[in-house]
């Protein structure tokens, strides 16, 4: 009976902190690493860990979310600066701890754990939106911009919590899609989701502007065509869509960056680039990837070592950009950096970590899982995911859940638990 109880309060003590991770990933990343340390010391004192974690090293997932940590690990031995390989290393631990931590919880008794997880993003990022929108009110009301609303007047990094966002409305949205809760319940997630996509408009990054566009386009359809949902609502839903199109796309931020990049991306097609459009975003991330390529066609065997890919990206950059060059020199695609870091096995690392991801989603027949696979691959190819502490804890949690946690599911149209 003892045994019983002690083993019900760790399994509740492994889910507040695997929420907690989640809160954290949107509010402030930086104390996560401290709760993923705990949650690996619980997974060792646990003897049925190691019991499950034989079926999970059965898996693709597994070794897929390994393989990618293991060459950083050898990239140390070939990078000539260390220290920055060592950095680098640290910040992708969490494609090793995550499928232990996945194993573990996977074992985990506490009824309904997967949407305590999905609560505690959403909150993390409702949290996050409410801090913004306070002290953008306060530098509104100090400088009458309209501006302070928008972008990184709004938050330090406008483009990551888009993410966060982003994939907090897919879960809103398929929950909706697939529940048979009460109307009043159905009417707060979808005020809830509707709070988001006006953030999304707020934060106004252009990837996830246009993923949501497709994303919208397929909750309608699919709305359209279900037997489940009223037909009311379903033509309800396509109507506020339609309508509230030209209102997204006149926030002044978001047409300001819209129009920005169609100006830079025809400057460079007509060969006419000038000092404007030479620092618009895309043509710098153009350029960076540009600069990889060239990076990846000199070291596409082994690549540079993690160590030494931003400095070897720096020369070409400034080749690209003058010498006066003092803007960013990432890749800003993770497939990319990953080759240029490791070679050829480096990329062929990162296309088996997707097979598995996609093939797991396909197989599961879940929306959220496929949803999760296409979002992290576009943020993929426009960000280094794997380099940035809040990227690779936010992909490893949920891709680590879906390949070893065994909880998104579905029955009769229904998301089920799998415990």
């Amino acid at each position: 009976m003892a045994t019983d109880r002690l083993r019900y309060y760790l399994d509740i003590l492994e889910i507040a902190l695997i929420c907690s991770v989640a809160f954290l990933i949107p509010v402030y990343v930086w104390y996560a690493p401290v709760v993923i340390a705990i949650l690996g010391f619980l997974f060792l004192i646990r003897p049925r860990n190691y019991v499950a974690l034989k079926d999970s090293a059965k898996t693709l997932g597994f070794w897929a979310m390994i393989f990618p940590f293991v060459l950083y690990l050898i990239g140390i031995t070939y990078s000539e600066d260390v220290r920055s390989a060592l950095h680098n290393t640290e910040t992708a631990l969490s494609l090793f701890a995550f499928p232990f931590i996945a194993t573990a919880f996977r074992q985990n008794h506490i009824e309904k754990k997967l949407q305590l997880v999905e609560i505690s993003l959403i909150a993390g990022v409702f949290t996050i939106m409410i801090f913004s929108i306070i002290k953008a009110s306060l530098n509104y009301a100090e400088t009458q911009d309209i501006n302070a609303f928008f972008y990184t007047q709004l938050i330090a990094s406008p483009h990551h919590h888009s993410y966060y966002v982003l994939f907090s409305l897919i879960i809103l949205t398929h929950s909706i899609i697939n529940s048979h809760s009460n109307k009043l319940l159905l009417a707060l997630k979808i005020i809830v989701s509707l709070i988001l996509v006006a953030f999304i408009g707020m934060l106004s990054s252009k990837i996830t502007i246009f993923i949501l566009a497709t994303y919208v386009l397929y909750i309608v359809v699919r709305l359209l065509l279900s037997k489940s949902v009223p037909k009311w609502l379903s033509i309800a839903i396509t109507l506020a869509v339609i309508a509230s199109i030209p209102a997204f796309l006149s926030l002044p931020m978001v047409k300001y960056r819209l129009d920005f990049m169609m100006e830079s991306l025809q400057a460079q097609h007509d060969g006419e680039v000038t000092p404007r459009t030479r620092t618009e975003s895309t043509t710098i991330r153009i350029k960076c990837m540009e600069s990889a390529f060239e990076l990846i066609s000199e070291n596409w065997l082994i690549g540079t070592g993690q160590g030494d890919v931003y400095a070897e990206m720096e020369k070409k950059m400034k080749l690209r950009m003058g010498e006066n060059y003092a803007g960013t020199c990432s890749p800003h695609n993770q497939f990319l950096r990953t080759f240029a870091s490791f070679g050829i096995l480096g990329i062929a690392s990162l296309l088996l970590l997707f097979f598995a991801m996609f093939r797991t989603a396909i197989k599961s027949r879940n929306g959220t899982m496929v949803w999760w696979c296409i979002i992290t691959l576009c943020f993929f190819c426009i960000e280094d995911m794997l380099s940035i502490i809040n990227g690779v804890i936010f992909f490893c949690l949920f891709t680590g859940i879906m390949l070893m946690g065994k909880q998104w599911t579905i029955d009769n149209e229904q998301l089920i638990m799998d415990n």
